[in-house]
């Protein structure tokens, strides 16, 4: 019987401890770093851009979207000195052109751009050195999507393998977002990370780093970032002090755009709730190192819609929703540790 108990003291500690390694509680209301005065305006003053625009960094080019664009979807600009080179992907009902725009999918390796088109379910696949070449370059026909499961942002790595966030249809059932891994050439979709259990309605953003073994998932709806190695097990959870378990139509709005940069994640925060009217600000990031511990807090001072970051030049660069500023980036040398 006193064999038993021990065995079975142990068996709980051993729980305990290990469900503690998992689960970090955290506060963000130290540790903060206003960084606004080192915010740097870009100028873009051709073509004009509107307030739905989404950056990206392929190569030596710094890449934006615009949804909203009457004549062309996608925008070349020379990340060094941002000057403009040249503006592609046409919008239209056409064979070669862009219904519905989604996300933009940079290859890196073999220079090109996929583009998601959502009135079609198509990707596209456009050749950047052509777009440099020729602007109105035909774009090739990629692959088809499945109506019922749907990647909405991905991740490309080669042509078997991409990270994507896949939306889920159901009838009679909310739309569910999850990570899985999508083969591009035979349209094969594996899933790869479900969730939090206790999220009834997922909505999520993420990042992945190869080379760190790591993805990181951020809940547009709850205070919460998970930790997870490639394969899709479970490192962390990091819950903030405004955690919940609600349901994700109560709109409250916490994290926006994530990214890695060296050993550091990087995580777009509100910590507000929505409001009845007007847009949702998300004015902070929130530093952390790759086990999800808590470094800092920068205060940028505007309200951004989108940011990825350019490892080239260790910096991130915003699309923002401010009078004055449009576009900026910030240089993160000597930003990021802790103080």
């Amino acid at each position: 019987m006193k064999f038993l108990l021990s065995f079975i003291l142990v068996v709980l500690a051993w729980g305990c401890s290990h469900h503690s390694s998992v689960d970090k509680h955290l506060n963000y209301s130290g540790n903060v770093m206003d960084v606004k005065e080192l915010v740097t305006k870009i100028v873009i003053d051709t073509p004009l851009l509107s307030g739905m625009t989404t950056p990206y960094i392929l190569g030596k080019y710094l890449i934006l979207s615009d949804q909203q664009s009457k004549e062309n979807l996608v925008f070349v600009f020379d990340k060094k000195d941002f000057s403009y080179i040249a503006g592609a992907v046409h919008p239209g009902e056409g064979p070669d052109e862009i219904t519905m725009l989604g996300e933009l999918i940079p290859d890196e390796v073999h220079h090109r751009l996929f583009v998601a088109d959502y009135g079609k379910m198509k990707i596209m696949s456009y050749s950047l050195d052509s777009i440099l070449l020729n602007p109105d370059c035909l774009p090739e026909s990629k692959i088809d999507m499945n109506n019922s499961i749907i990647p909405t942002r991905l991740i490309y790595v080669n042509d078997t393998l991409c990270y994507a966030c896949c939306m889920t249809v159901e009838s009679g059932k909310p739309f569910q977002e999850s990570l899985v891994t999508w083969n591009m050439k035979t349209g094969d979709i594996h899933p790869l990370i479900s969730g939090h259990p206790e999220i009834e309605r997922k909505r999520i953003r993420y990042t992945v780093s190869l080379e760190k073994d790591l993805i990181a998932v951020s809940y547009n709806h709850h205070d919460l970032l998970a930790i997870y190695d490639l394969k899709g097990n479970l490192k962390h959870y990091i819950y903030g002090s405004n955690w919940d378990n609600a349901i994700s139509n109560a709109m409250i709005y916490y994290y926006k755009g994530i990214i890695i940069c060296n050993d550091r994640i990087i995580v777009g925060y509100s910590g507000e709730s929505n409001p009845n009217t007007g847009p949702i600000n998300v004015t902070h990031l929130l530093v952390y190192d790759l086990d999800g511990n808590y470094i800092k807090t920068l205060n940028v001072g505007y309200n951004m819609n989108a940011f990825c970051y350019d490892p080239e030049y260790n910096r991130i660069i915003m699309s923002l929703n401010d009078e004055k500023l449009q576009f900026a980036y910030l240089d993160l040398d000597g930003l990021l540790e802790l103080e």
